[in-house]
């Protein structure tokens, strides 16, 4: 394991040494660190200097230090390179990786680094599923044991082909098919095997040298298939403590494996969709993006709010008399309003998460239902009290209290439930729930806000005035 470094300071070394034409020091440099490290120098760096320093790196080590960056920042690193020189380092590349590089290139660039690699076989395979899916970031397998292996020629198998051990999460076994003990990753799209049993390395070492894998391996393990949402694959590593789950197709073939590593810029990008979704932002956007692109990604949005507002404004505009007859009211009726989008956005926030994370379902909606509205029935009780004795405090109107008090505790209830149904409806309708809720649930909270509390007041107007 590489010690990790000040990187700020690296960086500012390397950039004297470039100042003075020392590539050849960078380099090393980089080499040196851990690659996680070397990849943010590396990207910091002025473009024409990123393909000097590649081209003085190891082909194998420029894949690895190119791994640690996205996708869109691999394709801006290696800008500089040739044909030829990206498709030696691709070859190098984990499949998965690489994929998702060549997924960023127009078709007929990416037809041609296809043709020139070595290893395109592999990469071809992940990139007829979408990104997004398990066959989209699955690795080829490798070195999978046999059925038929006695225990002691499997540990020999593990020691004539395993040299990372990062390799070592779990050791698959497939059906034996009278074929030796290969590399999985040479067969055929068409020859996949299947997947038959997991055996763990505990149980390998201390098992009969002479006891097969069939005796001692567990049937019964965990797969996925390759149009799995790649969020679905994440909450089963996550659900069941998993370092890695095999991808198989209908007939249990095995067309890849999903290591817990490839999946954590997966739940960071994930995420942050959510919580951009939550903004009603598009998730391109970046701090310092072009403003051309931050307008255009968040202005659509903010127009849609303005919509919302004028509703709001019109249903307010309906009760102008009783405002002008009772100017206490303008006042008033924002904390209403206010409060109630607050519990919807809260209720709302949950229902997101617990939607994303495959805790509810479609199902349980009546029961989700019932729980928030007790909630937001007890929170309306207690605020709608709170806030009727300090309007009775402070005008000493006990007929405003009494209306200002029932409008909050109805809209603590609209807030309930549009916090609950407005996911709901976009999950029924196929649509992410983190999409719009949150200004639909604060435009509910809104309109029927001022709509009660106006609306109550109005009837009791006389009492009001008197």
């Amino acid at each position: 394991m590489v010690a990790p470094v000040a990187v700020d300071a690296l960086y500012e070394r390397v950039e004297t040494l470039l100042d003075g034409g020392d590539i050849e020091t960078v380099a090393g440099i980089l080499r040196r660190i851990h690659p996680a490290d070397s990849s943010d120098i590396l990207y910091r760096l002025p473009p024409e200097y990123q393909s000097l320093v590649l081209h003085e790196l190891p082909w194998e080590e420029a894949a690895d230090v190119l791994e640690e960056l996205n996708q869109e920042e691999m394709v801006e690193v290696v800008q500089g390179l040739s044909l030829p020189e990206l498709a030696d380092v691709l070859d190098e590349m984990e499949p998965d990786m690489a994929a998702d590089l060549i997924g960023e290139l127009e078709d007929d660039q990416a037809a041609e680094l296809l043709e020139e690699m070595e290893a395109a076989e592999g990469v071809v395979r992940l990139l007829e599923y979408p990104a997004d899916c398990a066959g989209g970031i699955m690795n080829s397998p490798r070195h999978m044991l046999r059925r038929d292996m006695t225990a002691g020629q499997a540990m020999q198998f593990l020691r004539n082909h395993y040299e990372d051990e990062h390799d070592l999460h779990y050791l698959y076994v497939l059906e034996d098919e009278g074929r030796p003990a290969i590399d999985s990753a040479a067969l055929p799209s068409g020859d996949r095997e299947r997947l038959v049993g997991i055996v763990s390395l505990r149980t390998l070492i201390l098992a009969d040298p002479t006891e097969s894998l069939e005796a001692i391996m567990d049937g019964d393990l965990l797969t996925v298939g390759a149009d799995a949402d790649q969020e679905e694959v994440a909450r089963l590593l996550s659900r069941y403590n998993l370092l890695a789950v095999p991808v198989v197709d209908d007939e249990r073939h095995l067309l890849g494996i999903v290591a817990v590593d490839d999946l954590v810029d997966v739940l960071e990008e994930e995420a942050t969709e959510d919580i951009y979704r939550l903004a009603q932002m598009s998730g391109e956007a970046v701090v310092f993006s072009p403003i051309r692109r931050a307008v255009r990604t968040r202005l659509p949005w903010l127009a849609a709010n303005l919509g919302t507002a004028l509703i709001s404004s019109t249903v307010v505009a309906q009760f102008a008399g009783t405002i002008a007859a009772y100017s206490m009211l303008a006042a008033l009726m924002p904390v209403v309003a206010a409060q109630g989008g607050n519990a919807g956005n809260q209720a709302m926030t949950i229902m997101v998460r617990s939607l994303a994370l495959g805790q509810i379902d479609l199902r349980d909606f009546w029961r989700v239902f019932r729980h928030e509205a007790g909630v937001g029935l007890l929170h309306g009780l207690a605020l709608g009290l709170l806030l009727a004795a300090v309007v009775y405090a402070w005008l000493g109107n006990p007929v405003l209290s009494a209306v200002i008090g029932t409008a909050m505790l109805g809209n603590f209830l609209v807030a309930a439930a549009a916090g609950v149904a407005v996911p709901m409806a976009l999950r029924r309708l196929g649509v992410d729930p983190a999409l719009g809720s949150s200004m639909m649930v604060t435009a509910s909270t809104d309109i029927l806000g001022f709509a009660l509390f106006l609306g109550l007041a109005s009837y009791f107007i006389v009492g009001l005035i008197g």
